[in-house]
């Protein structure tokens, strides 16, 4: 009984123990986190720097594109947009932009939910709307605060052949990597 008893207390402690762990798997995705991504854009690499990243329930970020195709500006994503768009934006030209109905670098949670599902969902990616299919898992490696960290994507393609790997995170589904005729991934977090 008294074995029983000290195993009963043994597992009632460590379960409490247990729920005030915190998952880390993705704290490096937070509030002043610095994203930068590598694009070719017929024939022209530069780098896409997401910075001064504020997640709340708008997720709100700057960002500049670096030599040569030089230009800034920021994007506010209201909370209902982060919920249910279904378009994202992906060709810049610069200035502050609000988005209400559409998400850049995140996809929403509608699209995060169909494509976890394996259901199919119409999306804009900025080039008319088609079907989004989930296809399979695959992880990509991405520097993380100065280490190599393998990020879990859900990669999505399209009806015409665009491909789309989002972090597999209900949380903060961003894109980590997309090839949309032209491509974008993830280099780097700081």
């Amino acid at each position: 009984m008294k074995t029983k008893l000290l195993l009963i207390l043994l597992f009632s402690v460590s379960g409490i123990f247990c729920k005030g762990q915190k998952n880390d798997e993705f704290e490096w995705l937070k509030n002043g986190s610095s994203l930068s991504y590598h694009v070719v854009f017929n024939a022209i690499e530069y780098d896409f720097i997401v910075d001064s990243l504020t997640l709340a329930a708008d997720v709100s970020f700057n960002w500049k594109m670096t030599e040569p195709m030089v230009m800034d500006g920021s994007i506010l994503i209201k909370k209902n947009a982060l919920d249910t768009a279904t378009s994202f934006y992906n060709y810049f030209s610069g200035g502050n932009l609000v988005f209400e109905d559409k998400t850049s670098i995140w996809v929403s949670k509608k699209v995060f939910k169909a494509i976890k599902k394996g259901s199919s969902i119409v999306v804009d990616a900025g080039t008319g709307r088609e079907k989004l299919l989930f296809v399979a898992k695959e992880n990509i490696l991405v520097n993380i605060n100065g280490h190599q960290k393998s990020l879990e994507t859900l990669k999505s393609v399209t009806e015409s052949g665009k491909i789309i790997w989002i972090l597999n995170n209900p949380a903060n589904p961003i894109i980590i990597k997309m090839n949309l005729g032209w491509t974008i991934v993830l280099k780097e977090v700081n």
